[in-house]
């Protein structure tokens, strides 16, 4: 009698207890999914409020199909020597790749080719092509062209010959590289380039081999703008990078500075071909 109903008491007791700390520890648990779930979606929210720095179609445009040549953490600048624009952003850009660019990146200048605009690909390629002394010599096309008025040295052949003679190169030497099989392949590699960027001007820039910056005269904007959009190398690649032979190290041949992004120079043909203006008799006897 009574001591079965003590036991059946103690019994139900138990079970109760036991429902009672089952049903705690569940909602313990529900409590912390719900904490964390909550924490997750505060944090997706902060992060889409963020604002972006840089929009595709407002700051930049992503090219259809991308530039196998230009690879991830690559900037590559197109150019022409006779730019005003790329001539007035040159200090500027010269100036970031000192001090401003990131060093986990590489950057690589390509002169535009076009039928206008191919003699003066072909004299940066010829005076590499010499070992003469690269930012030197652009500084002084730059010059020669914008300042002094010898556009003819980058339309006539012979009067870029005679330029680079007057800077030290020897004539027999000029000449060779200047048809020399090199030189014309680096002239159809930077055509190639110029056409798959669908640039219609200069200065003009190709991160990633796809991320194309609208044209600027805002320079720190435009080259922090390339430094964020520009993918940086993991920092195993970087080690395995460092691992790799001097010789596969070597620097970029045409990893030179383009003057500040000013507005594009259209590749007009009216711009280029000054015929006259080249094969001023005056000039080529200087």
């Amino acid at each position: 009698g009574i001591t079965v109903r003590i036991i059946r008491r103690r019994a139900k007791a138990s079970r109760y207890n036991a429902r009672l700390f089952w049903y705690h520890t569940e909602f313990t648990m529900l409590k912390k999914s719900l904490t964390v779930l909550a924490l997750a979606a505060a944090l997706a929210t902060a992060a889409q409020a963020q604002p972006v720095k840089y929009r595709e179609g407002v700051d930049y445009s992503v090219l259809p199909v991308s530039i196998e040549d230009i690879k991830a953490g690559e900037i590559v600048e197109f150019f022409w020597y006779g730019c005003p624009h790329c001539y007035h952003m040159e200090p500027e850009l010269q100036k970031w790749l000192a001090n401003g660019i990131d060093p986990a990146l590489k950057f690589t200048r390509v002169p535009a080719v076009t039928p206008n605009w191919a003699g003066g690909a072909q004299l940066y390629y010829t005076l590499r092509e010499l070992g003469m002394d690269e930012k030197a010599m652009d500084e002084k096309i730059f010059d020669a062209f914008h300042k002094d008025n010898k556009r003819g040295i980058i339309f006539n052949r012979n009067l870029a010959i005679t330029f680079l003679v007057e800077n030290g190169a020897k004539q027999e030497d000029a000449e060779k590289a200047w048809d020399s099989l090199a030189v014309k392949e680096k002239m159809n590699r930077a055509k190639n380039l110029f056409e798959a960027s669908r640039l219609s001007g200069v200065p003009g820039f190709v991160v990633d081999g796809k991320y194309v910056p609208h044209s600027s005269e805002d320079y720190a904007r435009l080259f922090d703008e390339l430094n964020t959009l520009a993918s940086k190398p993991a920092a195993d690649s970087k080690a395995a990078e460092a691992e790799k032979p001097a010789e596969a190290a070597k620097p970029a041949e045409d990893a030179k500075p383009a003057e500040d992004a000013k507005p594009t120079e259209a590749a007009k043909p009216a711009e280029a071909a000054k015929p006259a203006e080249a094969a001023k008799p005056a000039e080529a006897a200087k």
